[in-house]
């Protein structure tokens, strides 16, 4: 039964190892076909925040 439950126990790790091994490597996301671009996320926000900073110089200079 020991045998039997190792056997087992080998082919399951060498199948394991073996669809690892020849595997295709996993394709690396693409940031120009998506919103979540690293550049152009921080730009954004660079722009909300002058727009932020823009809105609330306005309202603190008093009307005349």
């Amino acid at each position: 039964m020991k045998r039997l439950l190792l056997g087992f126990l080998l082919a399951a790790a060498l199948a394991y190892a073996l669809r690892d091994w020849f595997a295709a490597p996993e394709p690396l996301p693409s940031w120009e076909e998506t919103d979540n671009d690293p550049e152009d996320l921080s730009s954004d926000l660079a722009k909300r925040a002058r727009e932020a900073e823009g809105a609330d110089a306005a309202e603190e200079t008093p009307i005349t």
